[in-house]
């Protein structure tokens, strides 16, 4: 269940009415790897397994025959072997234009009904060529983690994507795309100064306030060639 219809006491102006109004579901989730919870999420409890899978991804956790089940609310993570890796500078030559830039947005902003029923969510896009996912969840990290996951299970190379977000760019959601390699970052809304710095150091061309027909770029900006005329 991704919508409840709970019944709210409506205020407009001088106006009182008694009316049902749609809320997006929100429930905790925790993640276990080899039998012992690794963290506790309150999350939009569906698409569980690409959550798990992105989770991994973005902490640098790899694992080998990974068998994961969930259960109500909570996923179970198993792998014979498990390790970690280090994050690494993107090295990838990717390059998009401008007005693929304003495209992206607008089909994010296509690609939101949840949103649009309860405004409760956030919402995330990978674009590769001509393949396109989209998530949506409470969290803006449970979203990221669910679209990384999404790409991973559906062979869609990260390092050749851009990755388009509604929501803002910290220190914390920049360390999910190094880590996935994603080369390019796109939000409609504002960077952190520590996200920026993340960026510029990491190689990830990061854009920011991307709205109506205008954005800024906050690092590598040789990753946005400008339109032909």
């Amino acid at each position: 269940m991704e919508i409840e219809n709970i019944e709210i006491c409506k205020v407009a102006g001088a106006n009182r009415e008694t009316r049902l109004d749609s809320v997006i579901h929100e429930a905790e989730v925790a993640i276990k790897l080899d039998g012992r919870t690794r963290q506790r999420l309150f999350c939009l409890p569906t698409d569980l397994e690409e959550l798990a899978l992105g989770y991994l991804m973005s902490r640098g956790i790899t694992t080998s025959d990974v068998v994961i089940e969930w259960r109500a609310n909570k996923i179970s993570v198993s792998a014979e072997r498990t390790g970690t890796f280090k994050p690494q500078k993107v090295t990838s030559q990717l390059r998009i234009t401008e007005r693929e830039v304003f495209d992206f947005i607008k089909r994010l902003d296509d690609n939101s009904p949840l949103f649009k029923k309860t405004g409760g969510t956030h919402v995330v896009g990978i674009f590769h060529g001509s393949r396109a996912v989209f998530m949506e969840d409470i969290s803006r990290h449970c979203a990221i983690d669910k679209i990384i996951g999404l790409s991973l299970k559906k062979g869609i190379e990260l390092s050749q994507s851009v990755f388009v977000t509604s929501c803002r760019q910290t220190l914390s959601t920049i360390r999910k795309a190094i880590f996935a390699q994603i080369p390019i970052v796109i939000t409609i809304s504002a960077p952190t100064d520590l996200a920026i710095e993340s960026a510029h150091l990491s190689d990830i061309t990061l854009v920011g306030f991307a709205r109506g027909c205008q954005f800024n770029i906050y690092s590598h900006d040789w990753r946005i060639l400008r339109n032909s005329h």
